[in-house]
């Protein structure tokens, strides 16, 4: 027998420990009488399915400590003055196993994650529709509201945890800031927002941000934005509360009609994210408060 140093790796033996002792000790217990035999059928003159052994085939093999593990083995059979000499060549297939694992977790992951982005794109669409008076304006609205979309997208790259909410409100907001940031403040204690939740509320802070630089405090030079986040109470009674607050522009009154932005924020934040929102139209300037279930941005189911 030979018992070369890959086989002592993968097996954990040195190769005094094996030769002359049975094959079996390399298999599982509750294999052993299974592969004898084959080996028994593969050692004869048998049919064509007894001489599938001698292709590459899976099997599982046992270390020294008793760990299982997956390799390929491919049986090799030859007569040496009138005696039958099996040859068995093992390799260690563990890490291409997990390797496709690994694959086929990524492929569901973006699978799930397309789902996720096409089902807001198809919200949006159809909200923009049912909102614009012509196809300018609908091609002008659907436009920004997928270019936060595809800002949102960047801020999550590479980012398994999630994006702080910080950092993505900013990513929608550094549009509107003065040189000195001054007009556009955003304000809240360390909170990681998983992907689903970051699109949804990326797109209401964007209709806030595009209906105030129309109408609101975005639009004045003396114009101010304050974006605030707080977290309140504990374990899952813990409640995001976001408060979008305007000062400095036009005096404000309320709406005559109900826009996209409005309706994306009443309809889609608050069934998708669970959440309570106002909107409080002070002439001084828009209040929005978002109250929602801290494990509504942490899930990305």
């Amino acid at each position: 027998m030979v018992f070369n140093q890959a086989a002592e790796k993968s097996f954990g033996y040195s190769a005094s420990e094996v030769i002359g002792q049975p094959v079996e000790m390399l298999i599982p217990q509750g294999d052993r009488s299974e592969h004898a035999r084959q080996v028994h059928n593969f050692a004869l003159e048998g049919s064509a399915a007894n001489r599938l052994m001698g292709l590459r085939r899976e099997v599982r093999g046992r270390r020294k400590n008793g760990d299982e593990f997956p390799s390929e083995a491919m049986v090799s059979r030859q007569t040496i003055d009138g005696r039958m000499i099996l040859t068995v060549v093992v390799r260690d297939i563990t890490e291409r196993k997990e390797l496709e694992k690994l694959r086929k977790a990524a492929a569901r992951e973006l699978e799930h994650r397309l789902k996720n982005v096409l089902s807001v794109v198809n919200s949006l669409i159809s909200l923009s529709a049912a909102s614009a008076t012509n196809v300018g304006e609908f091609k002008e609205s659907l436009t920004g509201r997928l270019n936060a979309l595809a800002k949102t997208q960047s801020a999550l790259l590479g980012k398994q945890q999630g994006a702080s909410l910080s950092e993505l409100f900013l990513a929608e907001l550094a549009q509107y800031q003065t040189p000195d940031g001054a007009n556009v403040t955003i304000e809240g204690p360390p909170v990681s927002v998983r992907r689903r939740a970051a699109q949804i509320l990326a797109l209401a802070v964007h209709e806030l941000a595009t209906n105030s630089a129309k109408y609101g405090a975005l639009r004045s030079a003396g114009g101010r934005v304050a974006v605030t986040f707080d977290l309140k109470g504990e374990g899952d009674e813990c409640l995001l509360v976001i408060t979008w607050r305007e000062a400095g522009g036009p005096p404000v009154k309320p709406p005559e009609r109900q826009g996209f932005g409005t309706r994306l924020i009443k309809q889609v934040v608050a069934r998708a994210l669970r959440a309570d929102v106002a909107m409080d139209y002070r002439p001084e300037g828009l209040v929005c408060r978002m109250t929602l279930p801290r494990s509504a941005v942490e899930s990305d189911r």
